[in-house]
């Protein structure tokens, strides 16, 4: 999930508060985790998870932009999305674990307003369609959002807890890393597989792999980059002029 099927087409192109989005046509897998088999419901959930992933991802976008990255960019694809900035040594360790806690805050601040809401009865008395987009924000802002903080790489988890450990050690973070994020996912995935969730427990298991063959959290010569960082451990940033600029960082739903 660290990097968006380049193959498939964009279908829809927009500018959020001077930040472009792109949506790919494969975001539409969405609509296979829908809570009905509606037609109608099927369609709003895709608009609700729609604005919940986009309102997560302006979360890393907008806080990466107040930080001083320029340009940031946000693509929407499949069952998630994924914020891409350019690289810079303002970045630090400690900015890039706020940057990847924002998404989720973010969903998670917005869905438990609805959710208070909606225990207040709000919703009791209102169609299904209201109560269903609701319910489905609800899920897909406070609740993917409170997962989302797993810490599995390539989740906002796993590049928190990256960051963490590139403040409290360093030249060993990405390893340490790794490691806690290949434990907790073969523990998710068994617990989901016990309890019945085979499609759970292969999303878990497709996403740990994914996060442990890139590094979308690590750092590299000239900043943080989504793609290979084996050369440089985390924190060695270099001055050196000359060299080609780092890829930008990836944090992905």
């Amino acid at each position: 999930m660290a990097t968006c099927p380049a193959s498939l087409p964009v279908v829809l192109r927009f500018t959020l508060a001077g930040v472009p989005v792109g949506v790919h046509v494969s975001f539409l897998i969405i609509a296979v985790v829908s809570p009905s088999n509606q037609p109608v419901d099927m369609a709003v959930w895709v608009v609700i998870a729609f604005l919940a992933v986009l309102l997560h991802e302006a979360g890393h976008a907008f806080t990466a932009r107040h930080f001083g990255a320029d340009p940031v960019s946000i693509t929407l694809f499949a069952l998630g999305g994924v914020t891409t900035f350019a690289a810079s040594k303002d970045l630090t360790p400690r900015r890039r674990l706020v940057i990847a806690s924002a998404g989720s805050l973010v969903g998670i601040t917005v869905g438990g307003l609805v959710w208070l809401i909606w225990g207040a009865g709000v919703f009791d008395d209102v169609p299904h369609t209201a109560r269903l987009a609701a319910s489905g924000f609800i899920w897909a802002s406070l609740g993917w959002g409170l997962l989302n903080w797993i810490p599995i790489r390539p989740l906002d988890g796993g590049a928190m807890l990256t960051s963490f450990l590139e403040i409290v050690i360093p030249r060993r973070a990405v390893p340490v890393a790794k490691v806690v994020s290949a434990i907790t996912g073969a523990v998710a995935a068994f617990a989901l597989w016990r309890i019945g969730s085979t499609f759970g427990a292969f999303f878990v298991v497709l996403i740990t792999l994914a996060g442990l063959r890139s590094e979308p959290a690590e750092v590299a010569r000239t900043g943080p980059t989504p793609g290979r960082m084996e050369t440089t451990r985390a924190g060695d940033l270099s001055d050196d002029e000359g060299e080609p600029p780092a890829q930008p960082p990836a944090f992905p739903i």
